[in-house]
């Protein structure tokens, strides 16, 4: 079978049409070493440069060939396009099917031409065709030739069309005695990892989940590695630091299960960032079965079945940490929940033998023979789950079953200086993928007491809005609840909790903004820096600038790792 990008096609995909084509590349012995493009990337958004094209097929000892699909009734009358809709109901259009093929090869061409230095990758055989898989398209036009037509005669021998359109465009291109190459299959990998980036794109965690252009991201080749391994394998293993992409690959990958018919556990721990989580996923065909914190799951299944009083929890961290799980099991096994896969952000929070066993009882076929992903930062976010490591956890999964590994290494999220600081203070050697360095330098700011911090953390904000920056990019962090934090002495700005729609400045503890980033984050009430765990999750959370108010205690602690 083809590679298919994105690996499955999306329900909100209207036309049936496409959806049948799809699936014929997909399922034609033919295609099977192909690579093919749908219009439709990460988060649904067609990219400017390529949205015209419905799919793009690279095809070693063939070409790259743009594709045009019309569903329904179709007809040109003195050169207008006239389309029939399901209804009936004819539409009209001066541009026609095959004048958007043709523009999106040729931009195809353009961009192999100009990002490539390979001279048989930008002489690589292109193409373009049109698909009317619903009719057949009787052919009268001077313009047009046969061979560059697809319709109800091939039935679904997708394959079989593309390789007419190979012969067709070569013989065209010998006769005007133009120098073009059947492509390698060397070559076919060039122009994927040339045009992929256009295709395959997605949001960060922060945006606002709009469908704009300047709210998408472009995936490292790293982590596109990791997209063609996830798809290889039933149980995942995904291990990175801080900033590495492991989120916007799992809701990526959560995504594409649901539109492959899936019924899709996605569950984190973090409260707030099963808020942001769920905002991914605001069209509805493509929402998981349950999205959210696996132990808020657990709570209401026990609920449901009335099996504990939550008003007679007398040790919270003990009751959520063995407890719960106990109890979820019964309800699990009263409510006969399954899922045909799981997969879990922040994994490394959730790594206990009872929360396993919760897992193993809520999927098909448990741990050893269902289907999940796992993505967690096992080494530095550890500050739930103390002393578990990238090996324990890896020993603990083998004990259940069999699973591929995958390492991410390559911080997307932070500017190069506050990498630089995060690896001294908390001891970790990563590389950013940022190397600019007229990003903002991490500032330190010494306090003496809480009132002296409450004026100086007051400065510090009035400085940034007036710079610009928009009340919203900032999120103010501590290791301390609000009422015990410096944040409750400010009265000149409004401060809401993170995890919001609010547009104000926000206030979270470092533990509960896990996972989660902003523009820029301050940290107060720093007194010591002797937690490097709790510190790298901290700073970590900063894209652009980070701001440290810090105690003279911990200024002389800090100074002292300099030595």
């Amino acid at each position: 079978m083809a590679k298919m990008i994105p690996a499955a096609i999306s329900p909100s995909v209207k036309s049936p049409a496409e959806r049948k084509i799809y699936e014929w590349f997909k399922t034609d012995p033919v295609t099977s070493d192909w690579v093919v493009f749908h219009s439709l990337g990460i988060e649904n958004h067609q990219t400017v440069v390529f949205g015209e094209i419905d799919f793009l097929v690279c095809a070693s000892e063939l070409g790259v060939f743009a594709l045009e699909v019309k569903g329904g009734g179709i007809a040109r009358r003195d050169g207008i396009w006239v389309y029939t809709d399901k209804y009936g109901v004819e539409h009209e259009k001066a541009r026609g099917p095959f004048e958007q093929a043709s523009e999106g090869m040729f931009s195809v061409k353009e961009e192999l031409k100009n990002r490539s230095g390979s001279k048989s990758v930008q002489n690589a055989l292109c193409g373009y065709g049109v698909m009317f898989p619903d009719i057949v398209y009787e052919n009268s036009d001077i313009d047009i030739a046969q061979e560059e037509i697809f319709d109800k005669r091939d039935g679904r021998f997708v394959g079989k069309y593309i390789k007419r359109l190979s012969d067709y465009n070569k013989n065209k291109f010998l006769q005007k005695k133009v120098f073009v190459v059947y492509p390698s299959e060397a070559d076919i990998g060039d122009i994927v990892n040339v045009l992929r980036r256009d295709f395959d794109k997605a949001l960060p965690l922060s945006a606002k989940l709009e469908y704009a252009e300047n709210n998408l991201i472009t995936l490292t080749e790293e982590q596109y590695r990791c997209i063609d391994g996830l798809a290889g394998n039933k149980r995942c293993l995904i291990s990175g630091g801080a900033g590495t992409g492991k989120t916007v690959l799992a809701v990526k990958n959560a995504k594409e299960s649901v539109a492959a018919g899936k019924k899709l556990g996605f569950f984190c721990y973090n409260l707030l960032l099963e808020k942001e989580l769920r905002r991914h996923f605001k069209n509805a065909d493509l929402q998981p079965a349950y999205v959210g914190s696996l132990t808020d799951y657990c709570e209401q299944l026990v609920k449901k079945h009335a099996l504990f009083d939550f008003s007679n929890i007398t040790d919270a961290a003990e009751f959520y940490r063995k407890k719960l799980p106990e109890y979820a099991l019964e309800a699990i096994a009263l409510e006969g929940v399954g899922f045909d896969k799981i997969i879990l952000d922040e994994a490394q929070d959730l790594m206990t033998p009872e929360y396993l066993l919760v897992i193993d009882s809520l999927l098909k076929g448990g741990l050893k023979k269902g289907e999940w992903y796992f993505f967690g930062d096992f080494d530095y976010q550890t500050i739930y789950n103390r002393g578990l490591t990238d090996s324990r956890v890896t020993e603990m999964l083998e004990e259940e079953a069999g699973f591929a590994t995958f390492r991410l290494t390559l911080n997307c999220r932070n500017t190069v200086n506050i990498q630089q600081e995060m690896n001294r203070i908390a001891g970790v050697s990563a590389e950013t993928l940022s190397k600019d360095k007229n990003a903002p330098e991490v500032r330190y700011i010494q306090f003496g007491d809480p009132d002296e911090e409450a004026e100086l953390l007051t400065g510090e904000i009035k400085k940034l809005l007036a710079a610009g920056i928009k009340p919203g990019e900032i999120t103010i962090l501590s290791a301390f609840k609000r009422e015990k934090c410096v944040v409750d002495k400010i009265k000149n700005y409004r401060i809401d909790p993170a995890g919001g729609e609010s547009e104000n400045i926000t206030y979270s503890t470092i533990q509960g903004f896990k996972g989660l980033e902003n523009a820029v984050i301050i940290l107060c009430d720093i007194m010591t820096y002797n937690r490097p765990d709790l510190m790298y999750v901290a700073m970590s959370r900063a894209r652009s600038m980070l701001i440290v108010l810090e105690s003279e205690r911990a200024n002389k602690f800090r100074k002292a790792l300099r030595e």
